[in-house]
């Protein structure tokens, strides 16, 4: 149980933080209804973790706030919840605070927090854009990292996936501040496909990260065009046969 109890935490974590794209998306997303407007909407979206598709091990709960002054706050938790919470005793809050300058996110402060479990973790991220520099500090132990327009946090970019298919985008390739590095996160446009989920029958488009050869963790995202591209199924695994599914088991907002 050591090692599967290992492996289940950090797909877990991988997979919260959560959790795509390419040209030939132009005559997939004909049909797909795009939005004359792209925009993050105020929601709240329950998720259930499921081991292989079947055992549930966690649920997962994700809101947005919309501020006065326009700041825009998501915020992700995270818990084991049955058996699997006998063994794993992690808890995963993320939060990420940003404003839109036009249909592009710009993240102001990025929040990650595990406890409960063997190992806690502690990541800030605090974004200075008139200076393209962030301050990241994990673990009480601070640096500064450059950054370019359209760095996304670990959450935010997410988000942005959403205004992206709303606007109609094929090709998705996003600088992520992850730690104590900005990597490329890029996104292939594999077509659209029709899922069953607790919430009915839903018409996605599905996405798959691309990862260096040797990667041995496959993400594939299905995000609902019916409810402005939010992402309700995710999963990530080294096969068919084991891996980690995020789905959608109920929202409201969208």
């Amino acid at each position: 149980m050591g090692a599967l109890n290992r492996h289940l935490i950090l797909t877990m974590n991988n997979l919260m933080r959560y959790v795509a794209g390419a040209l030939l998306g132009c005559c997939l997303l004909a049909t797909a209804p795009l939005y004359a407007e792209p925009t993050i909407p105020a929601f709240t979206a329950h998720y259930e973790l499921l081991r292989n598709g079947k055992m549930k091990v966690g649920e997962v709960k994700r809101t947005t706030t919309i501020a006065e002054n326009g700041v825009v706050t998501f915020e992700s938790h995270s818990k084991t919840t049955g058996l699997a919470a006998l063994f794993i005793k992690d808890k995963i809050s993320e939060s990420t605070a940003f404003v839109l300058d036009d249909d592009t996110i710009q993240p102001q402060h990025y929040h990650y927090d595990r406890n409960g479990g063997k190992r806690s973790l502690v990541i800030n991220l605090d974004f200075d854009w008139p200076n393209k520099s962030m301050a990241d500090t994990v673990d009480d132990e601070p640096i500064q990292i450059p950054i370019s327009a359209g760095t996304q946090d670990k959450l935010s970019y997410q988000l942005q996936l959403m205004l992206d298919l709303q606007a109609g985008l094929t090709t998705f390739d996003y600088p992520v501040a992850d730690k104590d590095a900005v990597k490329t996160y890029r996104f292939t446009l594999l077509g659209e496909e029709t899922i069953k989920t607790p919430i009915g029958n839903i018409a996605t488009i599905k996405l798959k990260r691309e990862r260096a050869a040797n990667s041995k963790r496959n993400i594939t995202i299905w995000f609902a065009k019916s409810l402005r591209y939010l992402p309700v199924r995710i999963t990530q695994g080294k096969s068919d046969d084991e891996f980690i599914m995020l789905e959608i088991k109920k929202v409201e907002g969208l």
